[in-house]
């Protein structure tokens, strides 16, 4: 049974300065015994499933009905390996007892020749690192045998002491009933604190990467070994300048995750020791603390907090994407951390990655519990609400100007579907809503004829061909007696042109500059001497790069456009594979209704300088 936190933890004269509590994240102990392996050959069946967020009773559902347990919630699964790619915490009240059972399958896993693996995920580092702002009072409350009685009514009288005798309900919506617990329980000499810090971040099984969020250039040129230790020390080296600072009364228990460097060099600076010695000290654990709080491996390009394999550009982000897989010797990526678009499990980069968040807490997320099965070399899935058959994994389609309806469903709404038109945005140019069988999308309606109408439906159909997911849905319709296009829009977006002028600064989880690099290929591509701030657009959601305007592109000049020259486009691995792809057999079925003999000889012709010029620059 797990010992309970006694008084050398709660030692009264941190409990006086509301600083964190003596002892609970004790300098230095020695940890759990760590998993010396990670990556394992020759398995024959391998289970995986992601993000359960305390969702205890879906997860043993899911467990029984995949076969990894018994009725009694025992190992069953023989020599099998079964994965949990990490986020077993917060949003749900059974994320203990979901730590207890994996805890308790992992040993009998390994009675039975089969192993059970946890992998670290963003939520486990921030209960590691006192970041609750995710985690339920029904959590907390469950680490109450933490948190003896006597500890929390001595610091609840501190509280009462400084802040006044009205000031008790504000303690106890910061600090709720097993809030000291959970701080207690989570320390690197307790179970769960010992347990966590004891997990990989990444591990490979037969030919697979099992992460939580994924491999950014973070990662770039680090073996296995080394992503799992240079992680672990950031963890342990932000966890020791805590303790340091804390002592020093410089971090209170009270303080935002976020802004705990802040404040520790504020009040070194309000109050700071008179011997000059231990202050130059206190500053030099100030600096260091603010370094852990910065480290790469912790922030949001970390292993378990990236998302570009999850949400970024395939052509883009399958440079980033490759290499790491290729010098770990993998050919596939799992992962979780990102709910899927559909609440199913689904790949991308041609079944390189896997996404199997498919947000498990139904309470939370509405999703399908899933577990995924590798066998045979195949990858398939069982859904604990289905029929328990094995599905396959399905390609995730493209969204662009919706998050949950694909583009080439959009396309079909925007062709049949009852259009309203909105405000004129410029002349000739309209918002518009377009609805069909209970769904609508946000779009454009632009007053186009010929030549014009038909440069812009072949930039959508050449996006499509080369599976860019920049051109918007885009169709040639009648609208209210007037011919036109009918472009789909992103429900919140704006120009780069709107953005300059009210000075914003565009972000997202997928970084710009790729996305650029992308745009200036593409318009090189077409021969578009018409880009301009008004012609590139956001999803201001997430800051989605998106072109439209394209009725000054496809002429028969076979050079790059003006604005091109002076830097011209250096496009990466992917993409350049997939321009070579683009011949002229595909290049017609893709355009030819559209574009003549002479527009497209001229668009093989840029493509060719266009791969010319990044062969010279390498």
């Amino acid at each position: 049974m797990t010992s309970r936190p006694g008084e050398k933890r709660h030692d009264p004269r941190c409990a006086l300065a509301l600083g964190l509590v003596c002892g609970l994240l004790a300098l230095a102990p020695p940890l759990a015994a760590q998993e010396s392996q990670e990556s394992w050959s020759g398995v024959e069946r391998v289970i995986a499933f992601a993000d359960v967020h305390g969702a205890y009773e879906d997860l043993t559902d899911l467990l029984r009905k995949v076969g990894v347990v018994d009725a009694d919630l025992h190992w069953a699964a023989g020599k099998a390996h079964v994965v949990s790619t990490g986020d077993l915490l917060d949003r749900g009240p059974g994320s203990r007892r979901t730590m207890d059972l994996l805890m308790r399958l992992q040993s009998e896993a390994t009675e039975a020749g089969g192993m059970l693996h946890v992998v670290l995920g963003n939520h486990e580092a921030m209960n590691l690192l006192g970041d609750l702002h995710d985690t339920t009072p029904e959590e907390l409350a469950s680490y109450a045998d933490y948190e003896p009685r006597e500890v929390r009514e001595r610091l609840r009288g501190v509280w009462l002491a400084q802040h006044g005798e009205g000031s008790g309900a504000d303690f106890d919506a910061r600090f709720p009933p097993g809030f000291f617990g959970h701080l207690a329980a989570f320390a690197r000499d307790e179970r769960y604190g010992a347990w966590l810090l004891g997990l990989p971040v990444a591990i490979v099984v037969n030919d697979t990467l099992f992460m939580h969020g994924g491999p950014s250039q973070v990662l770039s040129g680090l073996s296995l070994a080394e992503i799992n230790a240079r992680y672990r020390a950031s963890l342990l080296n932000y966890l020791s300048g805590l303790d340091e600072l804390a002592s020093a009364g410089l971090v209170h228990v009270g303080d935002e995750y976020e802004n705990r460097g802040a404040l520790a060099e504020q009040r070194l600076a309000a109050d700071p020791p008179a011997d000059a010695a231990k202050q130059a000290a206190l500053a030099d654990a100030v600096q260091r603390f603010a370094a852990a709080e910065r480290d790469p491996m912790l922030d949001a390009d970390g292993p378990n907090w990236y998302r570009g394999a999850a949400l970024c550009n395939e052509a883009s982000e399958s440079d980033v994407l490759e290499p790491i897989l290729a010098a770990l010797g993998v050919r596939r990526l799992v992962v979780g951390h990102t709910v899927t678009r559909n609440q199913r499990v689904a790949s991308r980069f041609d079944g390189r990655v896997i996404k199997l968040d498919t947000g498990m807490n139904r309470d939370v997320y509405h999703g399908h519990p899933a577990a995924l099965l590798l066998e045979n070399g195949d990858a398939r899935v069982v859904y604990a609400d289905g029929n328990g058959e094995p599905v396959p994994v399905p390609a995730e389609p493209i969204y662009a100007s919706s998050p949950v309806i694909d583009e080439a469903a959009v396309a079909s709404m925007l062709a049949d579907g009852t259009v309203t038109l909105g405000a004129a945005r410029a002349p000739g140019v309209f918002d518009a809503v377009v609805e069909r069988d209970g769904q609508r999308v946000a779009a454009a309606f632009s007053e186009a004829k010929g030549d014009a109408a038909k440069r812009e439906m072949a930039a959508w159909q050449l996006d499509r061909a080369l599976r860019l997911g920049l051109v918007p849905a885009t169709v040639a319709r009648d609208v209210q007696g007037k011919r036109g296009i009918l472009q789909a829009r992103p429900a919140r977006w704006m120009s780069q042109a709107d953005v300059e002028a009210q000075s914003l600064r565009a972000g997202g989880w997928c970084a710009l500059a790729p996305q650029f690099e992308l745009m200036y290929a593409f318009d090189a591509l077409i021969g578009n001497e018409g880009r301009t701030r008004e012609r590139i657009l956001y999803d201001v959601s997430d800051w989605m790069l998106l072109l439209t305007g394209h009725d000054g592109a496809f002429g028969t000049d076979k050079g790059l456009p003006k604005h091109l020259e002076a830097r011209p486009p250096q496009p990466g691995a992917e993409m350049r594979r997939r321009l070579a792809a683009l011949d002229g057999a595909a290049l017609e079925r893709a355009v030819g209704d559209l574009l003549g003999d002479r527009e497209r000889g001229a668009l093989l012709a840029r493509r060719d300088a266009l791969l010319e010029n990044t062969a010279s620059a390498r």
